[in-house]
């Protein structure tokens, strides 16, 4: 099985990494924004099962370019022919405030990582994924792109929300216009990463990490 994770080098990414890694004959890719980072090589020192690799690949969500440069140095350099599953991770979650006060490069920030970032990331690897017999494509995304669940999550992440509110239709209008796979987003909850932390901080909450 191929399988890529972009933020594969830190929390839910890492940890999807390492369980795909650890089953036998699979390929599990990595996108990082730096491959050379200590948090991206670590990945190779992972427990692999028997017949499986690790790739590492340069993509940063805010570069347009990365997104095609990655696929065809999985071709070129790899001879990676298709990709079983995609799994669209990478998000940033930086800012809080009500909508009436939230700076537009805000916005653009979270809009440009959670929401554009995962359809550039399709585009690139669709040719991949229509290689596979069983192609799916994975989003990660938040109950705070809810719509109608608003009211049950009393937080000013305007950015944040509404960045993950188009994501959510993004993956749906992937899902319907390609019968040969399968597209879906995944609210993993509230866990203990690193970003999550971040914003505990931001929002002065009491956190502790494991």
């Amino acid at each position: 099985m191929d399988v890529l994770i972009t933020g594969a080098n830190r929390g839910i990414g890492k940890a999807l990494f390492k369980a795909f890694a650890s089953r036998p004959n699979h390929t599990v890719i990595a996108g990082v924004r730096d491959p050379g980072s200590e948090s991206s090589k670590v990945l190779q020192s992972l427990t692999f099962g028997r017949g499986s690799r690790a790739i590492l690949v340069k993509i940063d969500s805010a570069s347009e370019a990365d997104f095609p440069k990655a696929v065809e140095t999985l071709r070129s350099q790899y001879s990676v022919e298709k990709l079983d599953l995609v799994i669209a991770n990478a998000g940033i979650s930086k800012y809080f405030g009500k909508a009436s006060v939230t700076p537009v490069q805000e916005m653009m920030d979270h809009f440009t990582i959670n929401a554009v970032g995962p359809l550039l990331l399709f585009q690139a690897t669709s040719s991949l994924l229509s290689a596979s017999p069983a192609p799916k494509f994975v989003t990660i995304s938040s109950g705070a792109g809810s719509i109608g669940g608003m009211d049950k999550l009393p937080v000013e992440n305007t950015a944040y929300g509404s960045s993950k509110t188009a994501l959510n239709f993004i993956t749906r209008r992937i899902h319907f216009e390609n019968s040969h796979l399968i597209a879906f987003s995944i609210n993993p909850g509230w866990l203990q990463t690193e970003l999550r932390a971040r914003e505990c901080q931001r929002l002065r909450l009491r956190w502790k990490m494991a």
